[in-house]
């Protein structure tokens, strides 16, 4: 597996749009056009937001994104694990743990001292058992998440 960030203009990013859209874009009124644009937002000054993706044999098998203020009833929140997504073929295999791990290092590069999420796995899912910690539950496009946080020490 080789993690790597994806550059603007690759062609694996209509994948990851397809991917995003049917996982979380159409169920809440997000066209796959629209879904392509949040994609590719251009990065600030600072490198957010920040697109890792992890390949297996030279194809997109997942990803991850670095987001600045992802929910914006937690302004005080200002940087975000989001996006985190593997393909079925891949599900099963420590990729997700691997993209989240990947991103955490590159927070800590980009000098981000706390990094924060939010799951709809109210128990915390995957990311308590890597060590996230719960803050509190909130509602985010009708849905109820847990948002967390991982203290990265940058």
């Amino acid at each position: 597996m080789e993690f790597r960030v994806l550059p603007a203009d690759a062609p694996e990013r209509l994948q990851l749009a397809q991917w995003y859209n049917a996982q979380w874009g159409r169920d809440a009124g997000v066209s796959l056009e629209q879904e392509l644009q949040r994609l590719n937002q251009p990065q600030d000054a600072e490198g957010f937001p920040h697109l890792i993706t992890a390949f297996d044999g030279g194809q997109v098998a997942g990803a991850v994104q670095l987001k600045r203020r992802e929910m914006q009833v937690f302004p005080q929140y200002e940087h975000w694990l989001g996006s985190v997504f593997v393909a079925d073929s891949h599900r099963g295999r420590g990729l997700a743990s691997g993209l989240v791990e990947q991103a955490a290092a590159q927070a800590v590069r980009m000098g981000v001292s706390h990094l924060y999420l939010q799951t709809e796995a109210l128990d915390g899912g995957l990311y308590a058992r890597m060590g996230w910690t719960p803050l509190q539950e909130a509602d985010s496009h009708g849905y109820r998440v847990l948002v967390m946080v991982r203290e990265l020490g940058a």
